[in-house]
């Protein structure tokens, strides 16, 4: 998460209550990230927080950079976008799917973010192009497993900005803080939620989620947040190769796979399960991650 320091003496001198303001806004980012193609009002969303509606509204911009309206409209536009570009539902369900009540709302929406009708974007958008030299072939990528997965609590730290640098700075608060839990439970997974397109969305705003699995109750606290992976059908593809590359490997299974296979994306998140316990000992060339898509 982007954090703005607010009355910066003030707060260096309490930092309790920075804890504080940070787990009611995770909080109020968690719901958001459920419920966002819903209805969404600035009251419900200060409830979460227990915020009055006021104060709420300055404090949501001052931690995250953008007004509660702003934030929404944006996940809303981006995500309709991947459904554009990777889907074949109509222009009118995605519209729905978003959270717009017309599609002509939804249309004149679209067009102020992205300078182009729905429609328009799809043509242009419809086949992503993919580095030809990837480590993987298309057939190699294009086998995925299909799996059905129970919810899963997970403790997460997220950043924002360019994956690179989000994924880093995440990761080491979230050790800084788990460190203890995951050395006594071997069994723990690493997660990570790369929540946005990087062909959508600009690098200072993507959302990257780093996650431990936890099991039974577990409390937030400051930074270090707890959500739940859906569970469901997921069909999980194997990437091999450096991170970096995700973004290839991404590109092809939304441009070749998922419009000739008989599935559907389903509203929640895709995330990728680090198969490597060290991956800063180990070649880029070995790495082995498992990339979910949640499907129906």
């Amino acid at each position: 998460m982007h954090l703005v320091k607010l009355t910066e003496n003030r707060m260096e001198q309490r930092p309790e209550i920075l804890t504080d303001y940070q787990q009611r806004i995770i909080s109020v980012l968690v719901y958001i990230d459920m419920h966002f193609n819903e209805p969404l009002t600035l009251d419900e969303l200060a409830r979460i927080a227990c915020f009055s509606p006021f104060h709420f509204h300055r404090i949501f911009q001052a931690f995250i950079g953008e007004s509660v309206y702003a934030f929404i409209k944006r996940i809303r536009l981006e995500n309709a976008a991947v459904h554009l570009r990777s889907t074949g539902l109509s222009v009118t369900d995605i519209a729905f799917q978003s959270g717009y009540e017309t599609p002509s709302a939804f249309a004149k929406a679209f067009r102020e973010r992205f300078g182009m009708t729905p429609t328009g974007f799809r043509i242009k958008n419809g086949k992503p192009s993919c580095d030809k030299q990837s480590s993987q072939t298309t057939e190699e990528i294009m086998k995925p497993e299909i799996r059905f997965l129970e919810d899963q609590t997970v403790l997460f730290v997220r950043r924002t900005g360019s994956y690179n640098q989000a994924a880093e700075g995440a990761w080491k608060t979230l050790m800084k803080h788990t460190f203890w839990r995951m050395m006594t439970n071997r069994s723990v997974k690493f997660i990570g939620i790369s929540r946005d397109d990087p062909n959508f969305t600009e690098d200072s705003k993507l959302r990257y989620d780093a996650c431990i699995t936890v099991h039974g109750d577990v409390k937030p606290k400051g930074e270090v947040g707890v959500q739940t992976l859906k569970g469901g059908k997921y069909a999980v593809f194997l990437h091999e190769g450096a991170y970096e590359k995700f973004n290839e490997t991404y590109d092809l299974i939304f441009s070749e796979w998922l419009p000739r296979s008989n599935y559907t994306l389903r509203d929640t998140p895709c995330y990728e399960l680090y198969l490597n316990k060290n991956p800063k000992r180990t070649k880029p060339e070995n790495l082995r991650t498992e990339i979910f898509i949640p499907v129906e």
